[in-house]
C-alpha cells in the first residue's frame, strides 16, 4: 500500500496512466483503498488538478454508475528551460507532458547571468500571455547539476562553475523552480509519459554536446551524494577514454563534418545530409561504436528493464542502431539488446520534455504541495 504522504500523488500518476478511470480503477492501479482515493480526489480537485466527469452507466448499462476522472490539462502548465551549450530552449507543456510551444533563444555570451537574464525575460514574457495557471519552472542542463541546491557545479561544455541557477531563476520570474541534469529529468519523462513505466529499471544514455548517463532501479532516480551520479569519462575503457568520449559531442561531430568539407551548421543539418552520404552518416556511426561500450557496461551493471538512447542520429541515420546494438552484443552478457533498448519517446521534443519534466515529476509525486507553492509565487514587478 502507498503511505498517506504519497497517496495525493499515487492518484494523481493512475489518472495518468489510465486517462481517464472511476475511483474503483484509479484505487487498484494506486494500490490504495477506497476510502484513501475518495478524500485524495476531493483533495486533488480543490486543487484544480482534476475534473470529475459526469455519471455514466457501468458497461451494457449495467452496474453502479460512476464519475470518471481526468487531468485537467486545459487549466495547468508548466514552462520549461533547457539551457544547452550554444542555445536555451523555452517552453510550455500541459501536465499531461505534451509540449505546447516552444522558443529557441540563441547565447549572446557564455556568461551564466547573461543567459539566464535572457531564459528569465522569455518566462516573463510567456506568463504574462498564458491564461492557464503556470503550477511551475522547471530547468534541465547537463553536467553536474546539484538538484537538492539548485546548481550547476560544473558543466564542461559551458564554463560554468557552481551556479546558482535556480536561485536567480526564483528571483527573475516569480516562480517555484525545479532543476535538474537534463538526463534525469528524461528518466522521469520516459516513466511518467514515455514506454519505461513507473516500475522498470530504466537507463537513458544521451549524446550531445555533453554524454550523460542517468538511471532508475524500481521506478526510483538515482542521484548520489550532491547528484553526482552520471558521469562516465571512464567508462569507455583505456587511457584514451576521455579523448574518446570528447570525439562523440556534438561539437567534435560539426567539427570532423567541417573538415571532410561538408557545409553544416550544426548536428541537425549534419543529420540531414548523413541520411544520404556515406562520410556523415561514418561520424555517426563511430560515435555509436564508442558509446555501444558505454551502454554494454552500464547493461552489465544493472541489467535495466529498457535502455533509452537519446542520439539524434538513432533513427534517421543508416547503421547508427546497428553500431548499438553490434556493440552491446560484444561487449556485453546482452544477448538481445534490440529487446532493451530503445530510442526516446520524445522525438523531436526531447529537451523541452526533459525541462518540462523537471518539474512535472515532482507534481507526480506531491501535487499538492506544488500547487500550495505555485498559489504562493508572487509575480515580479513587469509581469
Amino acid at each position: 500500500m502507498v503511505s498517506g504522504d504519497k497517496s495525493a500523488g499515487a492518484v494523481l500518476r493512475a489518472v495518468l496512466e489510465e486517462g481517464t478511470a472511476p475511483r474503483s480503477v484509479i484505487a487498484k492501479s494506486a494500490g490504495l483503498s477506497p476510502a484513501t482515493v475518495t478524500s485524495q480526489v476531493r483533495a486533488l480537485t480543490a486543487a484544480r488538478l482534476l475534473i470529475e466527469l459526469p455519471e455514466t452507466a457501468g458497461p451494457a448499462g449495467m452496474g453502479r454508475p460512476h464519475s470518471p476522472l481526468v487531468l485537467d490539462i486545459a487549466g495547468n502548465v508548466v514552462i520549461g528551460v533547457h539551457i544547452a551549450a550554444d542555445h536555451c530552449t523555452v517552453a510550455v507543456l500541459n501536465i499531461a507532458g505534451t509540449v505546447r510551444l516552444s522558443h529557441r533563444i540563441p547565447h549572446a555570451t557564455l556568461e551564466p547571468e547573461v543567459i539566464l537574464a535572457a531564459a528569465a525575460a522569455e518566462v516573463r514574457r510567456l506568463r504574462a500571455e498564458l491564461t492557464e495557471r503556470v503550477i511551475g519552472l522547471g530547468v534541465a542542463i547537463g553536467g553536474w547539476v546539484d538538484s537538492a541546491a539548485g546548481t550547476v557545479i560544473e558543466h564542461g561544455t559551458l564554463p560554468w562553475r557552481n551556479v546558482a541557477v535556480r536561485h536567480y531563476l526564483s528571483e527573475h520570474t516569480g516562480l517555484p523552480v525545479t532543476m535538474d541534469s537534463h538526463t534525469r529529468a528524461l528518466v522521469h519523462a520516459e516513466q511518467l509519459f514515455g514506454h519505461a513505466g513507473s516500475t522498470a529499471a530504466t537507463v537513458v544514455l544521451f549524446a550531445g554536446n555533453v554524454i550523460d548517463v542517468a538511471f532508475s532501479v524500481h521506478g526510483r532516480v538515482h542521484y548520489g551524494p550532491r547528484s553526482a551520479a552520471g558521469a562516465i569519462t571512464r567508462l569507455a575503457g583505456g587511457d584514451t577514454a576521455e579523448s574518446e568520449l570528447a570525439q562523440c559531442t556534438d561539437r567534435a561531430l560539426v567539427a570532423a563534418a567541417h573538415e571532410l568539407g561538408l557545409s553544416v551548421r550544426g548536428v541537425p543539418d549534419l543529420v540531414s545530409v548523413a541520411v544520404g552520404d556515406p562520410a556523415a552518416q561514418t561520424l555517426f556511426v563511430n560515435r555509436a561504436r564508442i558509446l555501444a561500450r558505454v551502454v554494454a557496461v552500464v547493461i552489465d551493471l544493472l541489467d535495466p528493464d529498457a535502455v533509452v538512447i537519446v542520439d539524434p542520429g538513432l533513427i534517421r541515420v543508416p547503421g547508427v542502431r546497428a553500431a548499438y546494438l553490434d556493440g552491446v552484443r560484444r561487449f556485453s552478457a546482452c544477448e538481445r539488446p534490440e529487446e532493451v533498448i530503445s530510442g526516446s519517446s520524445f522525438f523531436g521534443r526531447v529537451l523541452e520534455t526533459a525541462a518540462g519534466a523537471a518539474v512535472l515529476q515532482r507534481l507526480f509525486t506531491d501535487p499538492l504541495a506544488v500547487v500550495a507553492a505555485a498559489e504562493q509565487a508572487v509575480r515580479p514587478v513587469g509581469i
